[in-house]
């Protein structure tokens, strides 16, 4: 498994509406996974967003007043164009181009959002790895969310393995590593996070999910 670097020749070439009819199909128009979330994000937090897209996490905050600093990373120079052009006179928002597997940049944050499989563009090995690297940016015993889909639900994509999946497009393959609910556990504890919780449930297409909360202190 390649990881991150396979999947970034589909997100710098794939244009705005199919990656935006992708978030539909989904089942994600109506952001039914941040309404999951939404009374966890105090209004006056700090929040990182990593993998931004075209900004459909960012709109949902706004939508709901949050004042709190909203920095949203992407890695996509065409996306980051969409974003700034988006938010340049939102005061509270910064958009920043960066890679998440190998930036040196140390953000802080009390909310994490790592939300529409975005941990799934990274190999096994990867995610571990970046998981480490997003605890130590999270203070004030915050939170990280991360949303992947079940392993048994695949509708546009194929296993190569039982948990290597492919998604071939017109423009590139994305290959990815599905975690189970254990890997995710062991995730959890091997990155330093003190605790973890997850919910299942179905978008508005049907597409089963579950999000995970991992948190910085004992529950």
């Amino acid at each position: 498994m390649s990881g991150n670097k396979t999947n970034k020749l589909f997100y710098n070439q794939v244009p705005l509406e199919v990656f935006k009819g992708m978030a539909k199909q989904g089942g994600f128009a109506e952001h039914k996974d941040l309404k999951l979330i939404s009374s966890q994000i105090p209004a006056d937090a700090k929040v990182l967003e990593l993998g931004a897209g075209y900004g459909r996490c960012v709109d949902f905050l706004l939508e709901k007043n949050h004042s709190g600093q909203i920095i949203a990373i992407e890695q996509s120079p065409s996306l980051i164009d969409v974003l700034n052009e988006k938010y340049k006179t939102i005061s509270n928002v910064i958009v920043i181009q960066d890679d998440l597997n190998s930036t040196k940049t140390v953000f802080e944050a009390e909310i994490v959002l790592w939300i529409f499989s975005g941990l799934l563009d990274f190999s096994r090995d990867e995610q571990l790895s970046v998981l480490k690297k997003i605890r130590s940016w999270i203070v004030n015993e915050g939170k990280l969310f991360v949303d992947i889909p079940q392993l048994t639900n695949l509708t546009i994509a194929r296993y190569t393995t039982k948990q290597d999946v492919v998604m071939d497009t017109p423009y590139g393959s994305i290959e990815t590593f599905l975690p189970s609910a254990d890997d995710i556990i062991a995730y959890a504890s091997a990155a330093g996070y003190a605790g973890i919780t997850a919910v299942d449930y179905d978008t508005d297409t049907g597409k089963k999910r579950t999000m995970y909360t991992f948190t910085t202190v004992p529950s």
